[in-house]
């Protein structure tokens, strides 16, 4: 629901002294007045919007935030506020200005700005804007409102969606990420699929698009449970070059060559990677046919609980029946739940296959990512 009565919609909140001692702490590491007072709004902005988060029970974490950092803050405009496994949200401070009569009595401004615009460096990995008036003098400050997204560069005030609609945001997020330990339970979201489905195709007797309303549970693998659509692995299978490129199949021989290891871990290989022992192995068709046709890959994840509880996460990519080699330029990305790029590695030629191993901790989440051109598509799984 938008917020076209930002006044009856909005949300009054306390600029503790707490908030405004941290904000002149952050502001007077500088000189400039006109940087002085955009580090303390947007300070101010950042841990009013913490402390709404903190009363609903939603953690931050104030560490993995941009405004906290002090060499950033020096250089780039930013009121950037981390929520635990979902990403960052910009906290837009929109000045209340107080008017002095010609008696000397302060009267606040009737208006707020019909726009307020957004800075470049705070267009990118947002997950959403929330707009905050601050009052400086009344030490109060009031949530206007939350706007998904900033592409047109500035927030129309008038069209803010209301914090219930942030709330829903903030959950779709939450839905749309991919729990890995309920892959241990044998409950998967859709489009994940048994390696068998994909490289070795059953005749089928039932129309093949369904759709599915019903969001898989990674965890429920081991308890042999899963929602339409997913297939059990084949216990038999010693390894997947069996089942992936069989030697009967003409689709499937490939010429020589090598592989090479990074430093993080990462593998980059034109023969065929074993995937190493796992609790479970899954596989997912990824159609990149908006830039390379009716291209498909097979993106395959396998998982290992170990003794102290971490998790191994085995990634590999594949080219899906029907092709010899993977697309050039085809990036397989490790990224953190902040967005950062932690693996990266690039398809080059004759590539048939690359990979990534990892290890994380419960509780943690992170985004498996696809890019190629300007497309992107990734997977985001918590453990």
């Amino acid at each position: 629901m938008k917020n076209n009565s930002t006044g009856t919609q909005s949300l009054p909140m306390p600029i503790t002294q707490k908030a405004i001692r941290l904000a002149w702490q952050f502001a007077s590491e500088h000189k400039h007045p006109q940087k002085v007072e955009q580090i303390y709004i947007n300070t101010l902005a950042v841990l009013v919007v913490c402390d709404y988060l903190k009363l609903l029970d939603i953690e931050t974490d104030l560490s993995q935030c941009d405004s906290w950092n002090p060499v950033i803050r020096l250089f780039e405009n930013v009121a950037d506020l981390y929520i635990k496994g979902l990403g960052k949200i910009e906290c837009i401070p929109i000045r209340r200005v107080h008017q002095n009569t010609q008696n000397g009595n302060a009267v606040s401004a009737a208006n707020l700005p019909e726009t307020c615009p957004i800075h470049t460096e705070a267009r990118d990995e947002r997950i959403g804007y929330i707009a905050v008036e601050i009052d400086e003098e009344e030490k109060q400050a009031r949530l206007l409102g939350f706007s998904p997204t900033a592409a047109t560069g500035e927030l129309v005030l008038s069209d803010l969606y209301s914090l219930d609609d942030f709330l829903i945001h903030l959950e779709k997020i939450h839905e749309s990420k991919v729990d890995l330990r309920q892959w241990l339970e044998n409950k998967f979201t859709a489009n994940w699929l048994s390696v068998e489905s994909i490289f070795d195709p059953q005749p089928e007797t039932e129309p093949t698009e369904i759709e599915n309303p019903i969001k898989s549970n990674l965890g429920n693998w081991l308890q042999n449970v899963a929602e339409a659509g997913w297939q059990k692995f084949e216990q038999g299978k010693q390894n997947l070059e069996d089942l992936i490129f069989p030697e009967d199949n003409p689709s499937f021989v490939f010429r020589g060559g090598g592989n090479s290891t990074t430093e993080s871990g990462a593998r980059i290989s034109s023969n065929i990677n074993r995937f190493p022992e796992a609790d479970v192995t899954r596989a997912k068709l990824i159609d990149l046919g908006m830039r390379l046709g009716s291209t498909t890959v097979a993106l395959l994840v396998a998982i290992a609980q170990e003794d102290d509880r971490t998790f191994r996460v085995h990634v590999q990519l594949h080219p899906a029946i029907g092709d010899r080699y993977l697309p050039r330029h085809l990036k397989l990305s490790l990224i953190s739940d902040a967005g950062e790029i932690l693996q990266e590695l690039e398809s080059t030629v004759q590539h048939q296959c690359i990979s990534l191993e990892f290890y994380v901790e419960p509780g943690e989440c992170f985004g498996i990512r696809l890019a190629i051109d300007d497309l992107s598509i990734t997977e985001n799984f918590m453990v």
